[in-house]
């Protein structure tokens, strides 16, 4: 019989490889993680660079056409120094080629010497408006901005839209008229650039070099024409340098974290601003990292599970010595707790209240703080040094409105003149509606913060190619294996020398805990195949889906007759860019589930066809079945998602979750259309070969 010794050792050893296996696991769902989101922004960055070059191109390409087309108009002028321009036909004529040239983007309209506004052609001898007023009229007067020159933007007084002039002087040809000018209406310029923003939150927008806010697409009536110099991003980049890319919270849009690259126009005073939203451009990263995270969820799960069950019918003590652990750790957690800094403020923001654990992390170990303003003499300053107004200090807004507030990674400073890190929640003491106080609970994390530093250091050494990335997850899995085999070896072993001792209870758990360990490491072969999709060097090669359906046909050949199914195929299936291995794969999944959720009562028939939509080819695998009900027409594709008691189908739950990421994998996307007792359709939508 094994000692109390030997089968504490057996439980240190089983306890020892199950947390050295999860704490690889998540080391590498984290160095995962990190690199993707690193590669992410990295794309992010280039693409983002490429648009705004792509937008630098089109608004010079419309500035050198507004300003030839002002001077040729100008040259007529000059040309014919006799005749109204307004209303001569030559020049109308001229204007309107002009316009068409420039895609209706264009007006050119004229202004005479005392501002009076006319369109050409002329609608009337009486000028349409006065704009005299106007800083591309006044400008043509001036010896140091005459010539070529971008205004600001305005709304026009004619039909009321806002618009860019650009003028230029017409004397001394053009008679009364002083001034020409082409109008660039901003409505009409916004689809120019549309199609370089990035959807649906990015944006593009023109500037001047004097910090002007001109033009902006999604439209921004707002921002039109005020001035952004005094923002942080003027003054740390765009007026630093004549392009790159950075990140910004401006309040001046909408407070996202934003990724903008922006340009200066080599010949004009203006500035090209293209920005995409962070969310939007990690959003691929969140979803791959919260799918890897659910993984490696339900393998610790598992794992956690089996391990706790496999321990205690190891030892029954050991179950009371790990309840008295885990109490032992929570009343330490309980402890720790009251560690953290508490104290009040009043309405002024004075010190009415604070516990030992405050007045030690403050410095005021000695000294009695009350009545002390909390702000001037803790959080008077950013880690930098810089003035941290109290006006912007969480509990000053805290104390002005009631509300809870929760502040990271702020710099808390100590009576001797040291900073420390630290995160808080400040509460409002709120009394018929009034605010009486509020209450501050704050910690150091000067140790989390070097952790987090100690934790990037490591992760960094974990860097490997996508071959060492395959082989590491093989050795993982084989390694979580082998405890599995040996738990079951000692599972046999303790029915084989206690089952007859053991009453009907007793032999249950056994065949429980043999039944898990069979489960879990079928789970664990699952996850592996899952985890090597798309990571592999198979070769991506155009393959033909008919040969391939009808190799799974036959690979399934003994589970169609058993079940004395009927399998239908088109006669020629397409030509897709896939890898053949995969696609057997899938195809075996569905054609397989097919076979398993077969309707008793009929033959089952299954259909395979393909049909080509909108530049994508859609393959069916249509059957006669069960059936799936339309509310878990999304649930079923995702991992260890079963719909029926594995009493009746066997299974892990996973074979669709293969299915979608093969799919994606290979740019492409799968659905189902099914009802309840009427049979399913599972659709795979496959990139047409260009």
């Amino acid at each position: 019989m094994p000692s109390l010794g030997g089968r504490a050792t057996n439980r240190r050893i089983v306890s020892a490889l199950l947390a050295a296996l999860l704490l690889a696991l998540w080391a590498f769902v984290g160095y995962w993680s990190w690199s993707q989101r690193r590669g992410a922004l990295t794309a992010a960055t280039a693409n983002l660079e490429q648009l705004t070059s792509a937008v630098d191109e089109q608004v010079m390409r419309l500035l050198k056409q507004t300003e030839t087309s002002l001077a040729v108009a100008t040259h007529w002028m000059a040309e014919h120094p006799t005749e109204d321009p307004g209303e001569s036909a030559s020049f109308i004529a001229l204007v309107d080629r002009l316009r068409l040239l420039s895609g209706d983007v264009m007006d050119i309209r004229m202004v005479s010497r005392s501002g009076g506004l006319h369109y050409i052609p002329k609608r009337d001898r009486k000028p349409l408006a006065d704009v005299s007023d106007r800083d591309y009229f006044r400008a043509q007067f001036n010896a140091a901005t005459r010539g070529f020159f971008v205004a600001d933007p305005v709304v026009s007084r004619v039909t009321g839209k806002w618009g860019l002039p650009i003028s230029v002087p017409a004397e001394p040809a053009g008679g009364d008229i002083a001034v020409l000018f082409a109008a660039l209406e901003l409505d009409r310029l916004t689809p120019i650039f549309e199609a370089e923003r990035v959807k649906p939150l990015g944006s593009v927008a023109i500037t001047r070099t004097d910090g002007t806010y001109m033009f902006r697409t999604p439209m921004d009536e707002k921002s039109i024409g005020i001035s952004i110099t005094q923002t942080p991003d003027w003054k740390e980049h765009f007026s630093q340098r004549p392009r790159g890319v950075f990140r910004s919270e401006s309040p001046f849009t909408d407070h996202r974290r934003r990724l903008v690259s922006f340009s200066r126009l080599k010949d004009y005073p203006l500035i090209i601003i293209v920005t995409a939203t962070e969310e939007e451009l990690l959003a691929p990263w969140r979803r791959e990292t919260g799918t890897l995270v659910s993984i490696a969820t339900a393998v610790t799960m598992v794992s956690l599970l089996l391990g706790a069950f496999l321990l205690r019918a190891m030892r029954a003590e050991e179950t009371a010595q790990r309840a008295t652990e885990r109490a032992h750790r929570e009343a330490q957690l309980i402890l720790s707790s009251a560690g953290e800094g508490i104290c009040g403020v009043d309405p002024t923001g004075r010190v009415s209240f604070i516990n030992p654990a405050a007045r030690r992390m403050l410095g005021w170990e000695n000294s009695d703080p009350v009545g002390v303003m909390l702000h001037a003499a803790t959080h008077h300053s950013h880690p930098d040094g810089t003035a941290y107004p109290e006006t912007e200090c969480p509990v000053r807004l805290t104390l002005n409105d009631g509300e809870t507030r929760e502040a990271r990674h702020e710099t808390f400073w100590r009576r001797d003149g040291v900073s420390f890190p630290v995160e808080f929640v400040v509460t409002g003491a709120v009394e018929d509606g009034i605010v009486k106080g509020a209450v501050l609970v704050f910690r150091d994390i000067s140790d989390r913060i070097e952790a987090g530093r100690a934790l990037q250091a490591n992760t960094r050494d974990l860097e490997r190619s996508n071959a060492e990335l395959e082989q590491f997850a093989f050795i993982a899995s084989h390694d979580l294996r082998e405890p599995l085999r040996q738990v079951s070896s000692y599972v046999t072993l303790l029915e084989r020398r206690y089952g007859a001792l053991l009453q009907d209870d007793g032999r249950e758990f056994i065949r429980y805990a043999r039944d898990g360990a069979k489960r879990m490491d079928q789970l664990i072969i699952d996850l592996l195949e899952f985890s090597r999709i798309g990571h592999h060097s198979l070769p991506v090669e155009a393959i033909d889906l008919t040969d391939t359906v009808d190799d799974v046909i036959s690979n399934l050949t003994r589970g169609i007759v058993e079940a004395g199914a009927v399998v239908y195929r088109v006669d020629e299936l397409p030509r897709v860019r896939a890898i053949r291995q995969e696609m057997i794969r899938l195809f075996q999944n569905l054609i397989g589930n097919a076979l398993k959720y077969r309707d008793p009562f009929r033959t089952p028939v299954i259909r395979i066809s393909a049909r080509l939509e909108e530049g994508e080819w859609v393959i069916t695998v249509s059957d006669n079945g069960i059936g799936i009900a339309p509310d878990y027409s999304e649930k079923v594709f995702g991992i260890f998602q079963r719909l029926h008691t594995r009493d009746r189908f066997e299974g892990t739950g996973i074979g669709l979750a293969i299915c979608k990421k093969i799919v994606e994998c290979q740019g492409g996307r799968i659905w189902l259309d099914s009802l309840p007792g009427e049979g399913a359709d599972f659709h795979v939508a496959l990139p047409v070969i260009a």
